[in-house]
């Protein structure tokens, strides 16, 4: 999921720390966030995600430094990269013990929550962002995602609704709105009502976007995933899509076993960030309930 550069995104003020290294293929760091037009220029021109941690401050407008707070970004950040989720917990529990008003805070801590598999408290969080922000409401997809996954469909199928209105060209936003309508119409009735994206230039998800509309085959999908992207990194997040949403559309099919076998070929590619965390998710789930059959 990713915003669009033409965004109206007023001024960050946020503690100045060291560059610090996303996971290794995002390559961002906190410095750009002192940029965020320019950061998002080149994340539309390159296809690369930013983390979860750096998306969410693009996420809800950030008004002001938030007070007594110095570092905690630095060290957020570094323990998600270091694979410590817990740590990023508490840093986040001190931080909003610190800004209890501050809505980005709760955004932030949703997104570690939901990331370390602590879905049903994501949403908590998420939700106090609204409520503390109601204008932050459109730009939360990570709620979309969260409430899916707890079976809140129409409630996801809303959150999609309105993030459109500010991200009209994402084919996973349209992507997620699909999966939420088929557990509530079906397939072939979901197919019908597809909240159409404009240009997604990320290969391939034009052509998921015409798989969820019925017009082309898993295949096609596939195909274009393994062809498409530009240089290593590129044809590696251009399979990373493809198998992702091809391993998801099989499970909103009810075909278990091709959902098991994509979702396993995207997580084997080993791409940080918060789709993949999502892709983990999912998959468990899948051997979950196989092995409980």
């Amino acid at each position: 999921m990713r915003t669009l550069s033409t965004l109206a995104i007023p001024p960050l003020a946020i503690p100045t720390v060291a560059p610090v290294e996303s996971p290794a293929h995002h390559g961002q760091t906190f410095r750009w966030l002192c940029n965020p037009h320019a950061m998002l220029r080149r994340y539309a021109a390159t296809a690369v995600w930013v983390s979860a941690f750096a998306f969410a401050f693009l996420a809800t407008p950030l008004v002001g430094q938030e007070p007594g707070i110095d570092g905690w970004s630095q060290r957020v950040e570094q323990a998600l990269a270091d694979g410590r989720p817990d740590d990023a917990l508490r840093e986040m529990d001190a931080a909003i013990l610190k800004a209890p008003t501050s809505a980005q805070l709760y955004t932030l801590r949703g997104s570690v929550k939901f990331r370390s598999g602590k879905i049903i408290e994501s949403i908590e969080d998420f939700d106090k962002s609204i409520e503390l922000s109601p204008s932050s409401k459109p730009y939360l997809w990570q709620r979309g995602i969260a409430l899916y996954y707890v079976n809140k469909y129409q409630e996801g199928l809303e959150q999609f609704d309105v993030h459109r209105t500010v991200n009209p060209n994402d084919v996973e936003n349209a992507f997620w709105h699909f999966l939420c309508n088929v557990k509530l119409v079906g397939v072939e009735a979901a197919q019908k009502d597809v909240l159409l994206a404009g240009f997604d230039s990320r290969t391939p998800l034009m052509q998921v976007q015409q798989l969820i509309q019925g017009k082309i085959t898993p295949d096609a999908v596939i195909a274009a995933a393994e062809k498409g992207g530009a240089g290593q990194r590129g044809k590696v997040l251009s399979q990373f899509y493809g198998y992702l949403y091809i391993g998801l559309y099989f499970d909103a099919l009810g075909d278990k076993a091709k959902a098991l076998e994509w979702l396993t070929k995207c997580v084997e590619l080993d791409v940080d960030g918060y789709m993949n965390d999502v892709a983990k998710i999912h998959l468990e789930l899948l051997k979950k309930n196989a092995a409980a059959k």
